[in-house]
């Protein structure tokens, strides 16, 4: 797969990263940033009444960032299966991956309302 660039305006200021669907969506009340468990990866976007989230999905090795990202960890992908969805939309983005188990790397120009998301898997 290449990297794909999408130009979005999630209703909820998020979007989600899973395996599958059907997910529950770790969140917390009090703070804001990305929230991840095993299953699932809720990652801010930019409030849509004030413009649109750029958001950048590929592989790992496709991406050119160097700085650290704000979250390193790994999914539950038990499908071989990688998708990035809306709380109104059921898939902005899909992919297949290698294994059960797969690393994602975000990036954001901004901790809790970022206008840029880069998603790197592998």
């Amino acid at each position: 797969m290449s990297v794909e660039t999408l130009t979005i305006a999630p209703e909820y200021l998020s979007i989600y990263i899973a395996g599958r669907t059907g997910v529950d969506i770790p969140m917390h009340m009090d703070r804001q940033g990305i929230f991840a468990s095993p299953q699932c990866i809720n990652v801010p976007a930019y409030d849509w009444n004030h413009g649109d989230t750029n958001v950048t999905f590929g592989p790992f090795d496709d991406l050119n960032e160097t700085a650290e990202p704000a979250f390193d960890g790994f999914l539950k992908t038990s499908h071989r299966r990688l998708i990035v969805f809306g709380a109104t939309v059921s898939e902005y983005v899909s992919t297949t991956v290698p294994s059960t188990k797969t690393r994602i790397r975000i990036w954001l120009d901004h901790p809790i309302e970022p206008s840029n998301v880069v998603i790197a898997w592998g």
